[in-house]
């Protein structure tokens, strides 16, 4: 059995306001990244889902407000960033002998968060169903859905001169 002590958590950081505007413009995760002085492929979840409709920029927020970023980084590391213009506060919790430490999430539960987030976003495309594509190559296009692959639909388009299955992000269509 596997030590689960080498099991992947999460901390969970509460945002300030700075915070989340760097969400709403995309950018908390690099920026977290540089601060805590870790490379670019470090974990960090930021549950909200921010894309271009048709033009019009779309937020859908799982949880406004916080972020959760990979343990395995000294727990002072994660403390540093209290009180920091983007981070409001680590959450933590008290050990059985009165010291501060951190309150991890266990991977299982942000891989759900992540799964609820995806399903949020395209919960209304589903096989069989006509769809305008709003974004990219295909835009301005009419298809129908013929299966969903995670935060993918395969999506047949006819015209008079091509026929074609392609494989469109979810977010870029539009029910019908």
């Amino acid at each position: 059995m596997a030590d689960q002590r080498d099991r992947l958590t999460w901390v969970a950081l509460e945002l300030t306001p700075q915070g989340e505007k760097l969400v709403e413009d995309g950018v908390f995760a690099d920026e977290i990244r540089n601060l805590l002085g870790v490379d670019s492929d470090w974990p960090v979840f930021v549950p909200t889902k921010v894309y271009e409709k048709r033009g019009k920029r779309i937020t859908v927020h799982l949880m406004e407000g916080y972020v959760f970023v990979a343990t395995g980084l000294d727990e002072v590391v994660f403390f540093r960033l209290e009180g920091t213009k983007y981070v409001e506060r680590v959450m933590t919790q008290e050990s059985a002998r009165g010291m501060r430490v951190l309150s991890v999430i266990p991977d299982s539960q942000i891989c759900e968060m992540r799964k609820q987030l995806l399903e949020e976003v395209a919960s209304d495309i589903v096989p069989g169903m006509k769809v305008l594509i709003a974004e990219g190559v295909y835009a301005k296009l009419e298809g129908v859905v013929e299966d969903i692959e995670g935060e993918y639909a395969i999506v047949y388009i006819e015209l008079r001169s091509l026929k074609t299955i392609t494989k469109i992000p979810k977010v870029f269509l539009e029910a019908l």
